[in-house]
């Protein structure tokens, strides 16, 4: 039975962007480190919030644009648009065919909606 390289959930470039992202808790789990969520030393530099975009990923992270990967689907036999995180590349949701992903006037399509 072909098995896809690729997980809904699951990082998906190992170690994520710039390899130091971890998953323990393993698909569909929070990705570490997470962003900052408040401070108690509101004269400090440090950010106060960094949970300021639009969505929220099963990650934990958030962000207002995914990053889209090109991949294959071996169970499907299609190519398929991979939506993932743009901080840890944790995939977020699929479209197939990938030219769905980004032709079409079939709104939930869009890549605009992870």
């Amino acid at each position: 039975m072909p098995v896809n390289a690729w997980q809904i959930g699951a990082l998906y470039l190992p170690g994520g962007p710039g390899g130091f992202w971890t998953q323990p808790g393993g698909p569909g789990t929070e990705v570490f480190p997470q962003q900052q969520t408040g401070n108690v030393d509101q004269f400090s530099t440090e950010p106060y919030n960094e949970l300021t975009g639009q969505f929220t990923g099963v990650c934990g992270h958030s962000f207002s644009y995914c990053t889209v990967y090109r991949d294959y689907d071996n169970i499907g036999q299609t190519s398929v648009a991979l939506l993932a995180c743009p901080m840890c590349s944790c995939v977020q949701r699929s479209i197939e065919p990938y030219s769905d992903a980004i032709t079409g006037s079939d709104l939930s399509n869009l890549i605009l909606y992870p």
